[in-house]
């Protein structure tokens, strides 16, 4: 009889605890979308990162990395990508922006830059993990095209990521309809 009762008292403590494991990884989802990024330029034709969101407040940084799917591949003798080029992080500084907003991507390309086929993928994220957005994806010749007042974003059209480039009025309403 004791033998049961232990039993039965592990299986409803099995049971509990499979419980709380499952309801914590329902509660620990990845942030939601309520923002598109995208890429701009100045007036003197340095890149812009171009932020568009629905949320309550902006986002706290962009992060532009190398977008290892879209990295062509590299001669035999030449450096890896992510050796030389790290992550580069850009903090928005002003808490009350209003959408959409640009950020100057200090540093961005690198000299020596990596090979021109070499892409980047960039996003904006919060620090509490609240909200994230769309990515905009690019390789270094794409910048050449950048124009101030349009901004180069990525959509996905048939399953296959597709480069636009919109006037700041379709930005900042994709930004708005981003929630």
């Amino acid at each position: 009889m004791a033998v049961h009762a232990m039993t039965a008292a592990r299986r409803a403590t099995a049971s509990v605890t499979a419980g709380l494991l499952v309801l914590a990884g329902l509660s620990s989802c990845t942030p939601s979308v309520k923002a598109v990024t995208g890429l701009t330029a100045d007036t003197g034709g340095r890149p812009l990162a171009a932020l568009a969101w629905c949320a309550d407040r902006p986002p706290d940084v962009v992060v532009l990395r190398i977008a290892d799917d879209l990295a062509s591949p590299s001669p035999s003798d030449a450096p890896t990508p992510s050796a030389n080029w790290p992550e580069w992080r850009y903090h928005v500084q002003q808490r009350d922006l209003t959408s959409p907003a640009t950020v100057e991507l200090t540093g961005f390309p690198p000299s020596p830059g990596p090979d021109l086929g070499t892409g980047f993928r960039m996003r904006v994220l919060t620090r509490n993990n609240s909200f994230t957005s769309h990515d905009v994806s690019f390789r270094l010749p794409e910048l050449a095209d950048l124009k101030p007042g349009s901004v180069l974003i990525t959509t996905i059209e048939a399953n296959e990521e597709v480069q636009k480039t919109v006037s700041l009025d379709e930005f900042a309403r994709l930004g708005r309809n981003a929630c």
